[in-house]
Order: C-alpha cells, then sequence, then structure tokens
C-alpha cells in the first residue's frame, strides 16, 4: 500500500471500519465485507488456510514513528509528521524534538522514545502506540487484586502482579507496541505494511515491546457448528449483496453527499448507542437528518438561489430512496448484518486477553475490551474491527490526551 493512499487526514494510521466500506465502496465494499468476515470465521475455526489475519488495536499513545533513516543511516523518532511532505519533522536529536514539538507532554514523551528506542535492533521504519514512559505506571488494586496499571490514551492497562508480564512491564522504562512497517528510499517514498516482526529486536531489558499480532494461548476457537452457523450467515450476505440492482449501488457509492451524510448519521446513532436498527425505519431517520442538516446549513444562507439548492438536495435525496426503496433498504440491511457479524466475532477474539483492560468511571474501573482489531488479508489490505457501541461510543467522547502533530 503506498502511503499517500495509507494516510488520511488523521493523525494516527485511519482505517475504516469494516461497515463503512459497504457505504463508501459499494459492491466492491459489500465484497471485501464478505471476504474478511469469512476468512476471519476461517482463522478463529483453527483452519489453517485461513486468508486473513488480526492484529489487537492497542489503545496506546501518541503514535511513535522510529527507525533509521535510509538517506542517512541517523537513528530518529517522531510522529506521523516525519511523514509531512511540507514540513517533515523527524528528530534525530534532543535538539530536534525541542525544536518540532516543544510543547511539554509530546516533548517529553518523544524523548524518552528517543532515548530509549535507539538502544533496539530495529531494521527499517517501524510504527507502534507508545503505551508508558518512565511515571505511568501505577500499582493498584482492582476487585481486591494487586496490579501495575497504565492509562495511555482511553483504556486502562492492568498486568496482574507477580505475572510473566509483570516482570517484563515493571523492569521497562517504555512499552511500545509495533503494528506497521515502511520500507523505501526515503521518508517521502515510503510504502507502509501492516504487521511487524519483533523477534530480531533484541534490547536491554529497557524496553517492553510486543507486535500487535493476535495470538491465542487459550485454544479457544470457534466450534465446527459456529463456522457453520457462521458461514451460512455470511453466504446470505453475499447473496443479498448481489441482489440489489448494480446501477444502484454505483448511485449511491459514487454520491457524495449520500456518502458523507450516512457516515455522519452513522456516528450520530453510536452515540445515540443504538446503531443497528429496522432497516426501513433507519433509512427514514438518515433522510431527517439529512433534511436537518440542510436546514441549519440553509439558515446561515443569504440568497434565494443558495436556499432553493438545498432544498433542491433534500428533494433529489428523497427522491433517489424513493424510487430505490427496496433496494436502500437491502444496503442498510447488509450494513446492519455486517456489524451484527463482526460483533459475533469479536466476542471470540475477546475472550482471550493477555492483559485486563479497563475504562475510568466516576464508580472506578468498568472492565472492558480491547481497542478493536485490524483484519488484514493476503494482499495486505485491511479493515478496522470495533465494537461502535462499546469503544467507539466512549471514545468519540473522550479527551484526548496528545495532539502528536
Amino acid at each position: 500500500m503506498r502511503l499517500s493512499q495509507f494516510l488520511t487526514e488523521d493523525v494516527n494510521v485511519h482505517l475504516y471500519h469494516i461497515e463503512e466500506d459497504i457505504i463508501r465502496n459499494g459492491l466492491v465494499g459489500a465484497k471485501s465485507a464478505v471476504r474478511y468476515l469469512s476468512g476471519l470465521v476461517d482463522m478463529l475455526g483453527g483452519s489453517s488456510n485461513a486468508t486473513v489475519r488480526a492484529t489487537v488495536k492497542w489503545d496506546g499513545a501518541p503514535a511513535i514513528v522510529c527507525g533509521k533513516d535510509p538517506l542517512n543511516g541517523k537513528f530518529f523518532v517522531g510522529t506521523k509528521a516525519v511523514f509531512n511532505s511540507k514540513i517533515p519533522k523527524v528528530n534525530y536529536t534532543f535538539a530536534d524534538i525541542d525544536k518540532n514539538h516543544p510543547d511539554g507532554g509530546l516533548n517529553k514523551k518523544l524523548k524518552y522514545a528517543h532515548r530509549y528506542l535507539e538502544k533496539l535492533t530495529i531494521p527499517g521504519i517501524v510504527q507502534g502506540d507508545l503505551m508508558f514512559t518512565p511515571g505511568d505506571l501505577k500499582p493498584e488494586r482492582i476487585d481486591d487484586e494487586p496490579f501495575i496499571t497504565f492509562t495511555p490514551n482511553t483504556i486502562t492497562y492492568a498486568v496482574q502482579k507477580n505475572s510473566k508480564l509483570y516482570k517484563q512491564v515493571t523492569t521497562a522504562k517504555i512499552g511500545i507496541v509495533f503494528h506497521t512497517a515502511y520500507e523505501g528510499d526515503s521518508l517521502d517514498n515510503m510504502n507502509a505494511t501492516f504487521g511487524v516482526d519483533v523477534s530480531n529486536f533484541g534490547g536491554d531489558g529497557s524496553v517492553w515491546y510486543d507486535d500487535a499480532y493476535y495470538k491465542d494461548a487459550s485454544g479457544v476457537t470457534f466450534t465446527e457448528n459456529e463456522v457453520r452457523v457462521l458461514k451460512t450467515s455470511i453466504a446470505q450476505l453475499d447473496g443479498l449483496a448481489d441482489r440489489v440492482p448494480m446501477p444502484l449501488w454505483m448511485k449511491l457509492s459514487t454520491n457524495k453527499e449520500f456518502v458523507q451524510y450516512m457516515l455522519q448519521f452513522i456516528n450520530k446513532m453510536v452515540r445515540g448507542g443504538k446503531l443497528v436498527q429496522e432497516p426501513k425505519q433507519m433509512m427514514q431517520k438518515y433522510l431527517n437528518y439529512y433534511r436537518d442538516v440542510q436546514a441549519q446549513a440553509k439558515e446561515k444562507l443569504k440568497t434565494d438561489k443558495a436556499k432553493d439548492k438545498r432544498d433542491q438536495m433534500v428533494a433529489i435525496m428523497g427522491k433517489l430512496f424513493a424510487e430505490n426503496q427496496q433496494g436502500v433498504e437491502d444496503i442498510i440491511k447488509i450494513h446492519n448484518q455486517t456489524v451484527i457479524l463482526k460483533n459475533q466475532i469479536l466476542k471470540k477474539i475477546n475472550s482471550v486477553q493477555a492483559t485486563k483492560q479497563f475504562i475510568k468511571t466516576d464508580q472506578g474501573y468498568k472492565v472492558t475490551n480491547p481497542e478493536g482489531y485490524v483484519a488484514i488479508d493476503s494482499d495486505g489490505q485491511a479493515v478496522k474491527l470495533v465494537d461502535r457501541l462499546d469503544f467507539s461510543r466512549a471514545n468519540l467522547n473522550a479527551q484526548k490526551q496528545w495532539a502528536a502533530e
């Protein structure tokens, strides 16, 4: 995947939710969802022929890019800003960090990263999520059990005392989970690949690091019957995608108004705590939402011509849905069924966790699952798997600690 394809306006690497691809890319997105879901079921069913792997999305911050600059061989650390084509912020020294990132919190984190990550034998350039630095580890008792905890972003990770991982974490100065590798002749001409092999990174114990690949040490997999039931549901999803007329798939996936506001509408539903609804009802709620957004925009306009254009846009969207009601409902059903199947898969993956994870509330700690996962196919393409009514809802309203510029 070319770097220009891999990066978006988001500070960190941005991946689309598996169900979002259906809205963005129409039939291609629907077929992609089917392929990922089927591959994940194979993976969790223990198949040796699985074409999809999963990495865990650790909720670290800030995102760290590090390695040796291919042009000069010097070690550097930075954020995604190292790839900025106009003003790349590459930090070879502490002085560079002071110049490029003067703000206290990020400045301090980057200096710790530079000091300790330089000790690793990192081939090429990699990206990881910083999990902790000196002062971030806190001994706590949760449900009357002793843990060491760290909260890099939204999730609090808790490692049980006297475990093997506990010794590794408490001995280390910093912790990081690597998930992306970059290759190229220069920082402005890089190819990005999901997944990092950390087996030869070495080190002296001052850095606790890991790759992000999902590891099942428990043997908890789907049974043959569970695989059969899920595969049947996925096949039905595939058949429903074929039933939607191709012209409608094309009309909607190329309609910027539909794509933009449908994705905004879905985020609104996530915030409201109910993502999956009956398709006909969801279609009408979207039309109401679209009408309200255009009405609000219309109030700020001065000319009658501009106001009339907003009314026309609402009328055109309403006509499109009215003339293709069954097809639109089927597309919404495909989106919703993808969410349901994804969450069934997430439930199985979440049954195996290396660390206990919590979200802090006013009443104390609440057990939570990982932020989510990334499903990677054999071509290196990837989508995000997140329980949006669990983590995304909390994250949409969470106060971010880092602006990794």
